[in-house]
């Protein structure tokens, strides 16, 4: 017989996937004689004569299990070029929802800069339990408070297989496991040397070398294995992909179906408008009553130096002759606006487009990474020991120590800060030297000025270096209980064990100390000797100069020595997390079933698990003192859980006519968490087969989750985004004269689009949508666009989550023919949670409570976590602080096909197998205070997803083909077709394109094997093909690509494996 490597392995894979109807990935076997293939049934069955699978502690004879369960193989992923623990996870198409990747680095994450988690079932990473060799793995992360097991901290290279339960499993495993279970099964059982090198190229940038080596030994009482492993992916920028190089597009659909990018509203100008947007804008200056104007070095068309301006109202043109010219914009051949023309060739004075003013296509922006860097170093041992004692008593332990490091380039930032009037340096300053009456060159004198420079600055938070470290160590004994030989009908062993496991995280950025420019622009005088101070004298303070050419320059401009060391400060932020386990169970053969004579097995057990979480936070971090960035006042806290246990199985029948098996297993569980009331969980499970061939197999229980550490505990996080308030009058509907720009606007209400719900909702929490934000001779006007403070933090309050899952479906394997093998299996399943805890983001709070269909008269619950200015009614402040919402669930059905089939070509044989799994999403709800909202068929929850593996092995080699499939979606009410301005002045209505197509990508590889070496060589995404483009106003995106779904977003990249074992 040809043996792959790690066959008897792969027997049992292959044993559990057609017994529970799972998609594993089997090696492929070639049968020689018969009594060689009776030895090895024999192994096997020594083997599986006392397993447990996951999501059980029984331990059986036959491989049968109710739960639906998929088994991951790690070397056959790592043959298709997963080499990330993350990628084999987040691969599954029962990994729906929004999943945290190496594209997240430049976004606030629970678990801090740099990590990675899974989350089944589109319930969230909070929800799905990770498993390292059958028992949990604690949080690990940075800021703020973790929540999850970082999935970069877990060495991929020496991972055995996954395996996947999808349904609720807190009877079984305790807290958290409402959507699933993960168990990550390290490879054991080495003997002697193992080496494994690895190389994978993207086309351009992203490069991943793996080396590892593992080490085992055996004698007839004891084994030992120890393993280390190095991985380093090189960061991929964004200039370097193929799918993000150039800027962020306008991509809009018209109501002719064709698809417009072009932006047709900057107005003429020397380079034809191209897709790119572009903004963001920086070298500009903002001027109250005026707007923005740019930096033009050495020229200006509005009298002042260095500053030029763009547009100009209509009518200007005939005020300022020889200076205003009025322009078609839109190329419709209709006069619509009019623009500043300091040279009178018609066209604008500067290019909008021109990298040093859209920052985004600047060099130095686009060399930011798109995936973030990787470095790891992972080491593993364990091992056993058995006292070959009377009560076979086996002492065991492992032992991981796992450190990443990620450092992240994220440039583009902007500042902009306000300069007073009296401020040396500002050149709208009537009062100091050189400056001028900004708004007298243009006929509204006005005098001395605050202004606003929009710029951005190297240096200044771009660059984020996080440091993550965990160790994990596990000691336990197992053995028989003879003192209990005579209970029952015996074979009672117990199993003792401890985990504890520690993580330590450090993160340091560099920015703008907000409190040090404040003091220095605001205090900055010009004395007599014509120098120029700030501050007491003894404060260290420097005059920053805001309006020196080294500040605008492209992609960003730089501070002078003096300016950096006296601004630039550090903002430092370590976490640790800690858990502490102790379990211990026994099991036995409670009796026998009178009638079969079949036996009822039991576990009895008991768990103790402390969770520990202290952040401490630097003043920089916990006040929020650099310009533009959260705050976070870190974590405090512990809990700690009691929990008793039990699971039991009744075999009902057996080899009965109709009756092959049917067989019930019960389990429960009572946990005592510190901070909240004892609650019970339990589950049933039921197998029928009435033939060999068809199993009918279903689940139901419940589950529960306390309030994590973060939920709990964070001390509060706070941040400014910029949101739409949709109380403000649109600046469609606003009249004013465009000869004056103090006079007073007033309200044209035919003009106004906004929908009535929106005018009654605001006007019943007391703000008059027909007036807010309007110019006054009292109030200055504002738009709809605000820069708001969003806060969060833990609770008190909340209360837990419960939850029950119901799963029911059927395995059929062909029984017709010995000529192949063939299983089909089908699962519905369907989990609902109550009082599920969530943090609103600002967005939604603000659109739930002004823009609800289902309450337009502004009753929504979340307009009270609203905070306005007491004088202006402008958006102030959100409270975004976990709650418990309500009802959120997940319905759908998991289809799986197997086959596999052997033929004779020559002296060998060619074994051909085609493994198919897919997930057909028919709910993602939330009930959010009374609010009901579906997910189902938005990008992240498309209604299938889906994959395949042909597999073709002959002689020593084996080929590998992969198809992923992630189908269409469609992000909730997209916009009504409009004027907008891709299809401005053309004969069409568009909107922004808030769906995506289906999705396909394949992978393929060839693995050659010998007796102690291997090579493979693959190409993952071998057509290269791009994600679906989106637009980043209504999809969650990056330019223009979804976060977060699984789209392949390195390209085409090409990956070889060679190991060698003595």
């Amino acid at each position: 017989m040809n043996q792959s490597n790690d066959t008897k392995l792969h027997k049992v894979s292959l044993a559990v996937l057609v017994a529970l109807g799972c998609l594993a990935a089997p090696n492929v076997y070639a049968q020689e004689t018969d009594s060689l293939l009776e030895e090895e049934d024999e192994e096997v069955k020594e083997v599986v004569e006392r397993i447990a699978v996951t999501g059980s502690r029984l331990k059986r004879e036959e491989f049968s299990n109710a739960s639906p369960i998929q088994i991951i193989s790690g070397d056959i992923s790592r043959e298709l070029g997963m080499f990330d623990t993350s990628e084999m996870l987040q691969s599954a198409s029962q990994s729906a929802g929004q999943q945290i990747d190496n594209t997240f680095s430049g976004f606030v994450l629970d678990n801090g800069p740099g990590a990675a988690t899974v989350g089944f079932r589109g319930l969230g990473a909070a929800r799905t339990l990770v498993l390292i060799n059958g028992r949990r793995v604690a949080p690990a992360g940075v800021g703020g408070a973790p929540t999850s097991p970082d999935l970069n901290l877990i060495p991929s290279v020496l991972i055995d297989r996954i395996e996947n339960l999808f349904d609720g499993a807190s009877a079984v495993y305790g807290s958290d496991a409402i959507a699933g279970v993960s168990n990550v099964i390290l490879r054991s059982n080495v003997e002697g040397f193992d080496f494994q090198a690895t190389l994978a190229a993207p086309n351009e940038g992203g490069e991943q070398t793996i080396l590892s080596a593992m080490y085992g030994m055996s004698g007839d009482n004891y084994s030992f294995n120890i393993a280390a492993e190095y991985n380093e992916r090189r960061s991929q920028t964004f200039a370097e992909s193929e799918y993000v190089n150039e800027c962020t597009e306008f991509v809009y659909e018209g109501d002719d179906g064709n698809i417009y990018g072009d932006y047709r509203g900057i107005g003429p100008n020397t380079t034809p408008p191209d897709a790119c947007d572009i903004f963001p804008l920086s070298n500009r200056m903002s001027i109250p009553f005026f707007g923005s104007v740019y930096r033009t070095e050495g020229s200006t068309n509005i009298g002042i130096p260095n500053w030029s301006d763009s547009t100009s109202g209509l009518g200007n043109a005939a005020f300022f002759p020889g200076f205003v010219t009025e322009v078609d914009t839109n190329g419709d051949g209709i006069i619509d606006n009019a623009i500043w023309d300091g040279n009178g060739d018609g066209f604008l004075d500067f290019n909008f487009q021109d990298p040093y003013y859209s920052l985004e296509r600047s060099d130095y922006v686009n060399s930011r990474d798109w995936v973030s860097p990787l470095k790891r170093l992972s080491l593993y041992a364990n091992g056993d020991y058995l006292l070959q004692d009377d009560n076979d008593t086996r002492i065991f332990y492992e032992a991981l120590y796992a450190q990443r490091d990620t450092n992240v380039f994220s440039p583009g930032g902007q500042f902009f800060e306000s300069v007073s009037a009296e401020n040396p340096f500002n050149p709208c300053g009537t009062d100091i030297e050189n400056g001028i009456d900004c708004r007298a060159g243009v006929g509204f004198p006005y005098g001395s000025q605050d202004v606003q420079p929009i710029v951005s600055i190297r240096g200044d938070r771009d660059k984020n270096v996080v440091d993550v470290s965990q160790y994990r160590l596990v000691g336990g004994v197992q053995g028989n209980l003879g003192i209990l030989a005579d209970v029952g009908e015996g074979n009672w062993t117990y199993e003792v064990s401890a985990i504890y496991s520690a993580s330590k995280g450090d993160n340091s950025i560099i920015g703008i100390n907000e409190a040090n420019l404040l003091n220095s622009l605001d205090t900055s005088v010009r004395n007599a000797d014509g120098s120029i101070t700030c501050g007491t004298g003894s404060d260290g303070c420097v005059p920053v100069n805001l309006f020196s050419s080294n500040i605008y320059q492209e992609g960003g401009g730089t501070l002078t020595g003096a300016e950096t060391a006296y601004l630039f400060d550090s903002r430092e932020i370590s976490t640790e997390v800690k858990q502490t386990m102790l379990s211990g169970y026994i099991t036995g053969d409670a009796f026998t079933l009178p009638w079969n004579d079949q036996i009822v097995p039991l576990v009895l057990g008991a768990e103790f698990r402390k969770d520990e979480i202290i952040t401490d936070a630097n003043p920089v971090a916990a006040e929020g003192l650099l310009w533009g960035y959260f705050s976070d006042e870190g974590a405090d806290g512990s809990r700690n859980l009691k929990e008793v246990f039990f699971e039991t199985e009744a075999p009902l029948l057996r080899g009965e006519k109709w009756a092959e098996e049917l067989t019930v297993t019960a389990s429960g569980r009572w946990t005592d968490e510190s901070f909240y009331d004892p609650e019970t969980t339990f589950s049933l499970k039921a197998i029928y087969r009435p033939t060999e061939w068809f199993t009918i197999r279903g689940t139901r229980g419940t589950s529960y989750r306390a309030p994590n550490l973060r939920e709990r505990f964070l001390n509060g996080t706070s941040g400014f985004a910029t949101l739409s308030d949709p109380c403000v009058v649109p600046n469609a509907a606003r009249i004013s004269d465009p000869l004056d720009i103090n006079s007073s606007e007033t309200y044209d209400a035919a003009e106004d689009q906004r929908a009535q719900r929106i005018l009654t909702a605001c006007s019943a929490n007391g703000i008059d949508p027909t007036s807010l934000g309007l110019q006054t001779d009292t109030q200055d006007r504002f738009e709809a666009g605000t820069s708001t403070e969003v806060s969060t933090g833990g609770s008190e309050t909340l209360a837990a989550e419960r939850s029950v899952s119901e799963t029911y479906g059927f395995i059929f394997e062909q029984p017709f023919t010995d000529a192949f093998d063939l299983t089909l299996s089908a699962t519905w399943y369907n989990i609902r949670i109550t009082d599920s805890v969530a943090e609103p983001s600002g967005g939604f709070i603000v659109n739930n409570c002004y823009n609800n269909i289902d309450r337009p008269d502004g009753s929504s619950a979340f307009c009270g976590s609203i905070n306005r200015d007491a004088t202006t009614n402008r958006l102030q402040s959100i409270n975004a602080s976990f709650i418990n919402i309500g009802l959120e669930g997940s319905e759908g059905t998991d289809f799986n096909i197997y086959y596999e089939q052997d033929f004779v070509v020559g002296e060998n044989e060619l074994s051909v197998s085609l493994d198919v799994q897919a997930t057909k999403l028919k709910s993602a709800e939330q009930d959010i205070l009374g609010d009901f909202d579906d997910n189902f068929g938005e990008p992240t929850f498309p209604e299938w997803r889906g994959g395949a593996r042909l597999a073709i092995a002959y002689s020593d080699f084996r080929f590998n083909w992969s198809t992923r499939y992630i189908g269409k979606g469609e992000a909730d009410e997209p916009d009504d077709f409009a004027t907008y301005a891709p299809c401005d002045g053309l004969d069409v209505l568009c909107r922004p394109v808030y769906y995506t197509a289906s999705y396909y990508t394949h992978s393929a590889s060839i693995n050659y094997s010998q007796d102690n070496w291997a090579v493979t060589v693959g190409v993952r995404n071998v057509f290269n093909e791009a994600p679906p483009k989106v637009d980043d106003s209504g999809v969650f995106s990056t330019r223009n690509i979804p976060l977060g779904v699984g789209y392949d977003l390195f390209g085409r990249t090409v990956f070889g494996t060679v190991s060698y074992s003595f």
